[in-house]
């Protein structure tokens, strides 16, 4: 990320703001106002946009809206001159990636300047930047995706086991992909490493024995073939209760010669307490989970999702009404990205004017007997943008409360 869009009517602000990003080699670009910045914005694509809201005739609220619906992956903080806590979570409801209030301290803005660099920077190592194929990255900024993509990140620098937890459809199988790709991305990586893969759901009992265990016991015929790289291993809940006790002994001698990624969408830790699942293999892989967050828990990502769904079905100029997103926000996705990804299918073969509206939404979406209380909602929003001024802050609990006028204390569930 080299360069940033600085949207705002004063010129003092910009003179200020352009004194405090170029140091840290990030040029920048100029607009008085929405209009301008959306000028510039659909000329050159800015990975990062620092905006006012109260500008006219067209504010930054309207200007973050229109940035999204050009490009999803755009960074957008937001500076307002009133602390307004409407205008923050509605904000960060339309997609913002940061929201600070007028006069900010330098520490601030660079706070959420270098957190977006750090976005940008795994998105791009990810395989996440300029690409419009859901299917090979995940893209969104709620904190649940970012924990998700910092702690690929951190595992990729070691040969951890590790298991992936996450319900039906929320792509397990790409985060142990992406693990591979961050591992071939280290520079001690000279050559693409083995990535074997397979399902306890689709093979017999005989040969997943042959496949893990092996006639002498010391690893099948994949530990064989995945020496040096990754056997991944999915749906293990699946796994026959004779062949997960010899699994984990196997996993444990072979630890430096094979990395193992497991997956599941059971609760592992339940199922070992009731005696359902082997202890032992339960702690040799469980050292180092990857909870995968479920569409419900990343509700502001699921428009972007579906736009960059769009993108990858050659559908760029299609668009979707305000209230088909409400609409695909608020259902739950009990099959998450796979039936959020055949619902857009759907709706764009049989929309009119190359615009997705309700009414083209398959009739589960439109239920809303399951939609969240009006506290409910506000909780969950309350919640997460807490969590991002806690990063903002380091983990500064102290801090951040000082910044959200609360007790320290209301923060502790978030740090935990």
């Amino acid at each position: 990320m080299n360069s940033i869009l600085i949207v705002d009517d004063l010129e003092s602000i910009h003179e200020m703001l352009d004194a405090v990003v170029q140091p840290i080699g990030l040029s920048t670009a100029f607009a008085k106002d929405g209009q301008n910045a959306l000028e510039l914005f659909k000329e050159k694509r800015f990975p990062l946009v620092l905006t006012d809201i109260n500008m006219s005739p067209m504010d930054g609220m309207e200007l973050l809206k229109e940035l999204k619906a050009i490009d999803p992956n755009v960074l957008v903080i937001m500076m307002s001159g009133y602390a307004n806590t409407d205008n923050a979570m509605q904000s960060l409801r339309l997609g913002a990636f940061d929201y600070i209030t007028k006069p900010f301290k330098v520490d601030q803005l660079m706070s959420a300047i270098n957190r977006a660099q750090e976005v940008f920077k795994t998105r791009a190592k990810d395989g996440d930047v300029n690409d419009g194929d859901p299917s090979l990255n995940f893209i969104g900024d709620s904190p649940s995706i970012q924990k998700l993509r910092k702690s690929v990140e951190k595992l990729s620098s070691t040969t951890n086991t590790v298991l992936i937890e996450g319900e039906i459809g929320t792509q397990k199988s790409l985060v142990a992909s992406l693990l591979r790709k961050a591992e071939e991305n280290e520079e001690d990586s000279a050559e693409e490493r083995p990535f074997i893969a397979l399902s306890c759901k689709k093979l017999s009992e005989e040969e997943l024995k042959d496949s893990l265990v092996g006639p002498e016991q010391k690893g099948g015929s994949l530990f064989q073939e995945a020496r040096g790289g990754i056997l991944f291993i999915r749906d293990i809940e699946f796994l026959a209760a004779d062949i997960q006790n010899e699994l984990g002994t196997i996993i444990s001698e072979l630890k430096d010669e094979v990395r193992v990624v497991c997956s599941t969408c059971q609760n592992l830790e339940a199922m070992t307490d009731k005696g359902e699942f082997d202890e032992s293999l339960y702690f040799r892989i469980s050292s180092s989970p990857l909870k995968v967050p479920s569409l419900r828990e990343r509700a502001d990502d699921i428009p972007i999702i579906a736009r960059a769904i769009l993108n990858s079905l050659e559908m760029e100029e299609f668009e979707i009404s305000d209230r088909a997103k409400a609409l695909l926000a608020a259902y739950q996705w009990p099959g998450n990205y796979t039936e959020l990804k055949q619902s857009i299918e759907e709706a764009a073969a049989q929309c009119e004017n190359q615009t997705i509206r309700a009414k083209d939404l398959p009739e589960k979406i439109h239920d809303m007997t399951s939609w969240p209380s009006l506290t409910d909602y506000v909780e969950g929003k309350s919640r997460e943008y807490m969590t991002r001024v806690l990063q903002a802050c380091k983990g500064d609990s102290s801090k951040a409360a000082e910044i959200l006028q609360c007790e320290e204390g209301e923060l502790a569930s978030i740090e935990n």
